[in-house]
This record gives C-alpha cells, sequence and structure tokens, in this order.
C-alpha cells in the first residue's frame, strides 16, 4: 500500500475511533492482527474489539487527538493524546470521574492494505492514577534535602 494510503487509513481508524463507530475503527485491521501493550486482550480483531467496548463502558466520552502521523514504508507511527472521563466501570475499577489524559503511540505494521501488527505504548502511570489503580506520585519538595549516592 502506498505510504499516503497507510496514512489516510490510520487518520481515518482515529476519526471512527473518535465516532465511537466500532467496525469502522476496526476495519483498519486484519482479522488476526498481533497486538502489543493492549493488556490482557485476545488475540486478533475480537480482542481489539472488545477492548474497544471495555473503554468505551469506562469513557463513554473518551477521544484521541493525533499529534502527529508519520510513515516508512509500511510502518506508521501515530503518536496522540487520550482524553476521557472516568464515568464506568474499568479494569474492576469504579468510576471516579476524575479527568484523564494520558499521552500514548500506536506503531502499525501494514500489509496488503490492512495493519497486521499494532503495538502500543501509552504513559500508564497518568492513566491508572487518574482512576485510582495506583497511587499519585507525590511532586518533588524543592526544599527537601538531596540524597546522596553510597
Amino acid at each position: 500500500m502506498p505510504r499516503d494510503e497507510n496514512i489516510k487509513a490510520v487518520q481515518l481508524a482515529a476519526e471512527r475511533y473518535n465516532a465511537k463507530d466500532i467496525e469502522g475503527y476496526l476495519t483498519l485491521y486484519d482479522r488476526g492482527v498481533l497486538h502489543h501493550g493492549f493488556g490482557n486482550v485476545k488475540p486478533g480483531v475480537g480482542g481489539l474489539r472488545e477492548q474497544f467496548q471495555q473503554i468505551l463502558r469506562g469513557f463513554p466520552d473518551r477521544r484521541i487527538d493525533s499529534q502527529d502521523i508519520f510513515c516508512d514504508g509500511e510502518k506508521v507511527a501515530h503518536r496522540y493524546t487520550f482524553y476521557a472521563r472516568h464515568k464506568g466501570e474499568y479494569m474492576g475499577y469504579a468510576a471516579t470521574n476524575n479527568f484523564v489524559v494520558a499521552p500514548g503511540v500506536l506503531l502499525h505494521l501494514f500489509e496488503r492494505g490492512k495493519c497486521v501488527q499494532v503495538w502500543q505504548l501509552i504513559d500508564n502511570v497518568r492513566f491508572l492514577a487518574a482512576i485510582g489503580a495506583m497511587p499519585k506520585l507525590d511532586r518533588p519538595n524543592a526544599d527537601a534535602p538531596s540524597v546522596a549516592a553510597e
């Protein structure tokens, strides 16, 4: 698939994601897509569908804003920021109504016009802290004494 078509396919998938059009979003992916960094998600499009539905239940107003999409041959990188309010149960955590902002990157590998492999890298610390799945990190105190390495 030519470079511009791969980029347009990822842009369209992001639009479909924001429109909550799960089937439109999933047309980007090959039926047997391998996905990495999505947690305990079943393989293939079925696993991505379940993940999409789970995110939609926990974050019904979620959206992604794309900052960059660029391509090198059959590889497409998509840098984005995830925005949502935690309004429903997600991963066993009850709704907190906290607003989540988490930057991320998706790396797609295309073959014959479909994404056959995808890697997700997202700021999980920020995401999980926002939904109460881990404690928030304290900001360092500028007045605190520094700890010398031994």
